[in-house]
């Protein structure tokens, strides 16, 4: 700028000069090299530009060509470069190397999460939602917030296609409940891993010794019944007939003491006792066992016995006392590509429920993709997952072995996993090891998204504390940087109170009108 006088200036602003008389502007960019493209292949920068170097802004298809970022495919899409038309998509290989998101709440990371999920669901993956708050029970129906806002838009003659409506079955955990859809799960006792299950029923800190026994007895009761079973099938057992193995339960005498199998008596006599008969006692309280654990139906042999049939095994359609096995849950025909399986897992237990039917499902698609019964790919989105990792210490460590090994062995199998969180401090770091892809959304902690974002700079991670909904860093498996990202908001309708108070409103008034017409 030259150096005009005040007289000038006061000249300038009468409109009696003209202002490139006055003035002499240049504008400053601020702009990030990201390849140097004067020879081939295309390296990475290693010295600065000479003054007066001719430049250009680089197309979207430079960009992701240098950036290494998954090609454009509109269906793929999930969000686009600030400031810019230009797109963030994902695809398989970004998906099998798994996927951390991680935001406050009111971040924006369930829309996030939502436009992976459909880029999966077009890739014809099968995708198993484990629906925590929940937010995913409206999945079938288009984002209304977003028609509306093109609609506000005048934007009507480009309605886009990413706007979507999902095929999807639902099921659930626990009680029955006239804000949701969907089935009841019923899953017996002999499908989990002995080490998790023992974690969920004998949780609290001083309960170790009775944990550690009820897994071993557990062992040594699932071996003597696969041993004893005829065919190739596992055998399938509830805790009521482990209830009746580990106690010598004997029908002709049901109030008589209970005692540790023969081949266990010696081992479990003298201060062994205490811990056996403090087991078995723990074992019969309530709330201990998942409601959905053997479909409802009771351990002691007598406790149904005029009682009331409980509210999970009445889904079961139980009405009274039964012998009977409930339809036990298998995901085996209900994984289809290019369909979703969303089940809502509730907050009950302090996450215990949660991790428990989560390390049937990890171990049984596994079991699913290594004998080859599906063959297409399966995507686990994980919502809430920092509740498996804030239980207690046994429930935490068990949990964490088994995500980690389903995390780091997925791949090999076309296995995908989305880990939501609302935090990245919360995920163990052999887990975050293992997810390559990370988009981070508003944290409250700057030095919390560092953990996540080694590549980003720091003026990077320090905008995380300032990012409004839908803002966020996203970095890519292989991508050779960070880039700040406005991302898309669900192509789905995200599930709002307001929603479940008229879907409960709706099922009441449809449960009294079929009451009214089986009683004229």
């Amino acid at each position: 700028m030259t150096r005009p006088t005040i007289n000038a200036f006061e000249q300038l602003e009468q409109n009696n000069y003209s202002r490139e008389v006055v003035v002499r502007e240049v504008y400053y960019y601020q702009v990030s090299l990201v390849k140097d493209i004067t020879q081939e292949p295309p390296s990475s920068i290693r010295r600065r530009p000479q003054i007066g170097s001719i430049a250009r802004a680089a197309t979207e298809d430079e960009i992701i060509q240098y950036l290494n970022l998954p090609e454009a495919k509109e269906e793929y899409r999930i969000g686009k470069i600030v400031d810019t038309n230009i797109g963030i998509y994902i695809n398989q290989r970004s998906l099998f190397y798994q996927t951390l998101f991680a935001g406050a709440t009111g971040s924006g990371k369930t829309n996030s999460c939502a436009n992976s999920i459909c880029a999966a669901l077009n890739m014809k993956f099968a995708v198993i939602i484990y629906d925590h708050k929940p937010d995913y029970q409206h999945i079938t129906e288009p984002n209304r917030d977003a028609l509306n806002l093109l609609t506000g838009s005048n934007q009507e003659d480009t309605f886009p296609s990413w706007i979507q409506r999902v095929d999807t079955d639902f099921y659930y955990l626990g009680e029955d409940s006239t804000a949701f859809q969907g089935s009841p799960i019923a899953i017996p006792a002999s499908e989990f891993d002995p080490a998790v299950l023992a974690a969920v029923m004998y949780y609290p800190p001083n309960e170790n010794n009775q944990r550690e026994e009820f897994e071993t007895l557990l062992e040594e009761f699932d071996d003597e019944q696969q041993a004893n079973q005829d065919s190739d099938e596992r055998a399938i057992w509830t805790l009521g007939d482990f209830y009746r193995w580990v106690t010598s339960y004997n029908p002709q005498s049901p109030n008589a003491q209970a005692q540790p199998p023969a081949h266990a008596r010696e081992r479990l006599g003298g201060r062994q006792a205490v811990t056996y008969k403090s087991m078995v006692s723990k074992m019969l309280r309530r709330n201990r066992r998942p409601a959905w654990v053997d479909g409802g139906q009771p351990i002691h042999p007598n406790r149904n016995q005029g009682r009331r049939v409980s509210a999970s095994a009445s889904a079961f359609g139980q009405t009274q006392p039964s012998n009977q096995p409930p339809q036990w849950f298998d995901p085996t025909t209900l994984l289809k590509p290019g369909k979703a399986l969303v089940i809502r897992v509730g907050q009950a237990g302090g996450g215990r429920d949660y991790g428990l039917f989560l390390n049937y499902m990890l171990k049984k698609v596994y079991d699913l993709k290594d004998r080859r019964q599906i063959t297409f790919p399966i995507l686990h989105h994980i919502d809430e997952a920092q509740d498996l990792f804030n239980g207690s210490k046994q429930f935490a460590t068990a949990m964490g072995n088994v995500l980690s090994e389903g995390i780091r062995k997925g791949r090999s199998r076309q296995i995908a996993f989305n880990i939501a969180v609302q935090s990245a401090a919360q995920v163990p770091d052999d887990i975050l090891n293992n997810l390559n892809s990370r988009i981070i959304h508003r944290h409250n902690r700057a030095s919390e998204a560092k953990r996540a974002l080694e590549k980003a700079t720091d003026a990077q991670v320090e905008m995380t504390k300032n990012f409004g909904p839908g803002e966020a860093l996203v970095d890519l498996f292989a991508a050779s940087a960070v880039v700040s990202a406005r991302m898309r908001l669900s192509p789905f309708q995200l599930t709002t109170e307001e929603l479940l108070q008229q879907q409960e409103h709706k099922n009441k008034l449809n449960n009294r009108k079929l009451k009214n017409s089986k009683n004229p």
